[in-house]
C-alpha cells in the first residue's frame, strides 16, 4: 500500500521516492480557503517543510485501500506552531490523485 511511502517520506525526507506516488495532475483541496492548488505549488510547499526543521508526529493510516487512503498525523512547524492535519487521499493505479485536506490548530508543546 502506499501509506509505507508517504511516511517514509515524512520521516527520512526522500522527497525522489514519494514524487513517484504522487500523479502530476493531482488536485489539492484546502479546507481553510477552498482554492485548489497544483502539483508544483504543493511540492514546493511540501519539500519546503521537510527539509525545514518542521517535523510530522504520530503519522498513522486511519485507512487505506485500492482507492482511498486517510492519513493523520501532527505537524511541528519550525516557528513553534502545531496542527493536527487529517488528509483525505484519492488513489487509482498506485498514485495519489486528489487530495483534500485539513488542519487544526494544537497548543504548543512548552
Amino acid at each position: 500500500m502506499l501509506f509505507e511511502k508517504y511516511k517514509k517520506f515524512w520521516e527520512e525526507g526522500d522527497i525522489e521516492a514519494f514524487t513517484l506516488i504522487i500523479d502530476p495532475e493531482i488536485e489539492i483541496i484546502m479546507h481553510s480557503t477552498g482554492g485548489v492548488i497544483d502539483y508544483d505549488l504543493w511540492m514546493e510547499r511540501i519539500t519546503a517543510v521537510v527539509l525545514s526543521d518542521s517535523y510530522a508526529e504520530n503519522i498513522r493510516c486511519l485507512y487505506e485501500n485500492d482507492e482511498i487512503m486517510i492519513v493523520h498525523q501532527i505537524t511541528n512547524s519550525a516557528n513553534g506552531t502545531r496542527d493536527a492535519v487529517l488528509y483525505v487521499f484519492t488513489k487509482k493505479d498506485e498514485m495519489l490523485t486528489k487530495l483534500e485536506t485539513g488542519a487544526t490548530p494544537l497548543p504548543s508543546k512548552s
